[in-house]
């Protein structure tokens, strides 16, 4: 029977949902999966049309079959959030093969419910869920429209009736999130996109972070509490290198130290060094919230001395955050950083004599060793050594630049003696050898320094070129102090950003010119301030939403988290909410509604009655209501008889109804009339 069928009017609209949900999967995916979507598409389109008949059991059991061979080729499986994802897209589509009945488009509609979760696997910034917003209303509109049949059907009417459905459901949506226990979500699960990511590694060889500083792209962003530390206080370490080979500076713990011992994590033994450090006077510190793009790493930044206040991540004793797992979305952790702090860090026998270490081949930075220790004979203390070697630096003839000559042999005498071009990494990985060689535990801290603040917020953005590399030397009585070498050759640089740094070095124009247009003036950079506000907001209230900043909240309005308050208060919001919806719906009910044909209707029916001055009876029909003017008006006879036929026209026939022409054509007539009647 027809009336089962889905309508005619609907099927523009399922093919516009059907292809509006699989696309953040077409784009990010695999080309036969476009290429399947377009086919299905093809063959649906013949068909409503009649060219060919639409494919039998068998052919689609042999798609469905090829469907599931491709994929498995492509991702060698066909379970996972990739692999299912595409597997699940590609279903979705071939099921609009299928649709004829009211059954099977309800089937396709409700699996695209579950198509617009997909999309949120893998990305969840505010544009994306505006998107999946867009196509749940799609779904919504598809999901009227088949319930309609052809014969009055008004498509953008299902539209506007979608839009007061999604609306309704907004205050259910907002009193779900907030007081429904946070849970794990589903995209917590690994997810392999099979991209690189661009960040930190766990090592440095001269030439690595000048490489990392080319790029634009957003490391972090960081919003302060209170006021916002000076630029050259804005140093976020997130690892310190201890271990030299003559070339690359890597991570290592102290020899004979338990990795639990030196690691510290919320809820395990702690060890005694975290004991001492947090029994000292903490002072005054900086809290900051941290939201960290993926870098798929476990090492997070902070200023130091970190203490984590909000999030999953460790302590290690060299004053460095550690995740749990690594980064495989963005995170946002809290943290409140002590500088006074680092007064109170001890220096243990094996963290000094890793800070000691130099490689064994004595050949390696040879003429280092011997200025280090010319230097450590000339001094009577540890931090006049320090002022010698950054005094050395000052005085001769070295240079910043992000192109550095290369340097085959040996590293720190080629670097010190021979070309004295280098960025962050050489300044920091020269003087820490020195340092060592001088009889001064140092260390190499790495990270990103500086930040831009965005002008609309009180957040800074750290993008990957603030990649930075500097120095950490024991100093007795102060502990582990900060010393940046590449300040004592570029001040600039820490102070107004490596853009300030380069802008008079030729050699670095091209690389500057990219740098630039991050930081554009007029509409696109106003537009770009906007953009990461939003998204900042968005990654804040939003994915930041976690279940210890939901207790912070549910203190805060119901003054207690146990489950029964929190049952009680979702119960009466839901039920307050309905019975909201309940009183606007028996409003509306209350009263007979006109259509706009009756009130066209009634409004000559009332300006005939107020002209003769006498009542007309109500059930006067169109025609009877033009013979009406035609005997007390005769010059208006003839405009009321048109006016009658095309009422009646309008009326009963669809098409005319939908035809804005000949609706306007009957409001002329009617005002016409108005003017004859006096």
């Amino acid at each position: 029977m027809r009336v089962y069928q889905v309508p005619t009017h609907t099927r523009l609209w399922l093919v516009i949902t059907i292809i509006a949900c699989s696309l953040p999967q077409l784009l990010r995916g695999h080309l036969w999966q476009a290429g399947l979507v377009v086919l299905v598409m093809v063959i649906r389109s013949l068909a409503d049309r009649q060219r060919i008949q639409l494919p039998g059991k068998a052919i689609r059991g042999l798609l469905m079959v090829g469907v599931v061979g491709i994929t498995w080729i492509t991702f060698g499986r066909i379970y996972g959030p990739e692999a299912g994802v595409a597997l699940l897209v590609s279903l979705f589509s071939l099921k609009y093969l299928e649709v004829v009945r009211q059954r099977d488009a309800y089937v396709v509609i409700v699996l695209g419910y579950f198509v617009c979760a997909t999309a949120l696997l893998f990305e969840r910034g505010p544009g994306m869920f505006a998107y999946v917003l867009l196509c749940m209303l799609l779904l919504t509109t598809c999901l009227i429209g088949i319930n309609h049949s052809d014969t009055g059907a008004r498509p953008m009417g299902h539209v506007r009736r979608a839009v007061a459905m999604s609306l309704q459901a907004v205050p259910v949506m907002l009193v779900l999130f907030v007081l429904v226990p946070r849970v794990a979500p589903l995209w917590n699960m690994k997810i392999d996109s099979g991209q690189a990511r661009t960040g930190m590694s766990d090592s440095m060889s001269p030439g690595e972070i000048s490489e990392l500083s080319q790029s634009s792209e957003l490391a972090f962003r960081v919003a302060f509490d209170g006021a916002i530390p000076e630029k050259g206080e804005r140093y976020w370490r997130g690892l310190t290198l201890s271990h030299f080979d003559g070339r690359t500076w890597q991570q290592a713990i102290p020899r004979g130290v338990d990795k639990q011992a030196y690691l510290f994590q919320k809820g395990g033994p702690e060890p005694e060094w975290h004991k001492s450090l947090m029994a000292q006077d903490r002072g005054s510190g900086y809290r900051y919230q941290v939201i960290m793009e993926p870098t798929q790493r476990t090492w997070l930044f902070a200023m130091k001395v970190p203490v984590l206040e909000q999030g999953e991540a460790g302590l290690a004793r060299d004053m460095r955050l550690v995740a749990s797992r690594p980064i495989s979305e963005s995170v946002g952790y809290t943290v409140t950083s002590y500088p006074n702090l680092s007064s109170a860090i001890g220096l243990e026998r094996s963290d000094r004599a890793l800070m000691l270490s130099l490689p064994e081949d004595q050949n390696v930075g040879r003429r280092a060793r011997g200025l280090a220790q010319q230097w450590q004979l000339d001094s009577s203390t540890d931090a006049d050594v320090v002022k010698q070697a950054l005094r050395h630096f000052r005085e001769k003839p070295f240079y910043y630049t992000l192109k550095p000559p290369p340097l085959p042999v040996d590293p720190i005498d080629e670097f010190l003696f021979v070309t004295r071009r280098g960025f962050c990494e050489h300044y920091a990985s020269s003087f820490t050898f020195m340092m060592r060689a001088a009889g001064i535990p140092a260390r190499v801290v790495v990270g990103y320094q500086g930040g831009e603040p965005n002008e609309l917020g009180s957040h800074l953005l750290v993008r990957q070129y603030d990649a930075h590399a500097w120095s950490e030397v024991w100093l007795e009585g102060k502990g582990w102090v900060r010393v940046d070498p590449t300040g004592a050759v570029a001040p600039e640089r820490i102070e107004d950003g490596l853009r300030a740094a380069l802008s008079g070095n030729g050699e670095d124009s091209n690389v500057l010119e990219g740098l630039r247009s991050f930081a554009s003036s007029g509409l696109l950079g106003k537009l770009q301030q906007w953009t990461d506000y939003v998204d900042f907001q968005w990654q804040t209230w939003v994915l930041g939403y976690n279940s210890q900043s939901q207790m912070q909240l549910l203190r805060q309005l119901l003054g207690s988290t146990s489950p029964l308050s929190i049952a009680l208060a979702l119960f009466g919001a839901i039920t307050l909410l309905l019975g909201l919806y309940m009183l606007v719906l028996l409003r509306q009910d209350r009263g007979y509604r006109q259509t706009p044909m009756e009130r066209e209707f009634w409004r000559l029916h009332q300006r005939v009655a107020e002209r003769q001055g006498a009542p007309l009876d109500p059930g006067l029909t169109p025609q009877q209501l033009a013979n009406t003017i035609a005997a007390r008006w005769p010059g208006a006879a003839k405009p009321a008889r048109e006016w009658a036929l095309q009422y009646q026209q309008a009326l009963y026939n669809p098409a005319v109804l939908a035809d804005k022409r000949r609706i306007r054509h009957l409001r002329r007539l009617r005002n016409r009339l108005y003017k004859l009647l006096g």
